[in-house]
C-alpha cells in the first residue's frame, strides 16, 4: 500500500511476490511446523529455529525483491506518462543527473514527474536507437528529468476527453461515473504504460493537476 499504492500491484506484475511471501511465511510455515511438532523430540527447539530462520529469510528476501523493483516515477513523456522503477535507475544513470532533486529516487510510493527531450539533434537520436534496440528511453534516462509543473502546457495539449475513457471500457462505464461524480466534468485522461498492465491517468483539465491514476483501460 505505500510501495504499490491503488492499482500499481496490478500495472507492475509484483503480485506473484506477494503470493510467495504469503506462501512461505502464512501457510508453509505453520504447515512445516505442524509436522514436526512432537513435544517428545530431542530437537525440537532446533528444528523449530530452523522453521523460523527459513521463514524470516524468506520475508527479507521477498521484501527486498518488493523494494528494489517499485515503481518511483510516473514520468510524462510527450503523449503518455511511463512507470519507471527503482531498478531502472542504477548509479551510473542517476550520477550524470543535475537536478539533486532526482539523484535518489523516492522511498514512499512513485512520484509525478515529467521528461524533457533533449535540444540537440544527436542527443534526440541516441536516445531514439536505444529505444529501437530495445534499451533505455527518455524515461529511464534520469538526466532529462524536469519538475511535472514545467511541462504542464504539453499536458494540456495531449489530454484526452473523459468520452474517449468511457468508449474504451465500456463494461466499467459505471466506474467512469463515479470519476465524474468525484471530480466534476472539467477532467480528462491520458495513458499511463506500465511494465505488465497500464493504467489511466485522471487528470484536471484546467490545471493538469494528477487526480488520480485508475484501473481503466487506457487505449
Amino acid at each position: 500500500m505505500v510501495w504499490y499504492p491503488g492499482a500499481m500491484a496490478e500495472a507492475t506484475g509484483v503480485a506473484g511476490v506477494f503470493l510467495m511471501m504469503l506462501g512461505v511465511d502464512v501457510i508453509l510455515g505453520p504447515c512445516i511446523t505442524l509436522i514436526i511438532f512432537n513435544p517428545a523430540k530431542k530437537e525440537l527447539k532446533r528444528d523449530m529455529a530452523i522453521v523460523l530462520l527459513v521463514q524470516i529469510v524468506a520475508l527479507l528476501y521477498g521484501m527486498h525483491a518488493v523494494f528494489i523493483a517499485r515503481p518511483v516515477y510516473a514520468v510524462f513523456n510527450s503523449d503518455r506518462f511511463d512507470l519507471v522503477f527503482a531498478n531502472d535507475l542504477d548509479e551510473a544513470k542517476l550520477a550524470q543527473v543535475g537536478n539533486t532533486r532526482f539523484k535518489t529516487p523516492p522511498m514512499l510510493g512513485p512520484e509525478v514527474i515529467a521528461a524533457r527531450r533533449p535540444e540537440t539533434t544527436k542527443e534526440r537520436n541516441k536516445i531514439l536507437f536505444s529505444a529501437i534496440a530495445g534499451g533505455d528511453d527518455l524515461p529511464q534516462m534520469p538526466q532529462y528529468y524536469v519538475p511535472y509543473v514545467e511541462l504542464r502546457s504539453q499536458v494540456l495539449q495531449r489530454l484526452q476527453p473523459i468520452d474517449a475513457l468511457r468508449q474504451l471500457n465500456q463494461k466499467d462505464a459505471k466506474k467512469v461515473d463515479t470519476l465524474l461524480l468525484k471530480y466534476g466534468k472539467e477532467i480528462a485522461y491520458l495513458p499511463l504504460r506500465g511494465k505488465v498492465r497500464d493504467l489511466t491517468v485522471i487528470v484536471k483539465r484546467s490545471t493538469a493537476e494528477v487526480l488520480e491514476i485508475n484501473d481503466l483501460a487506457p487505449w
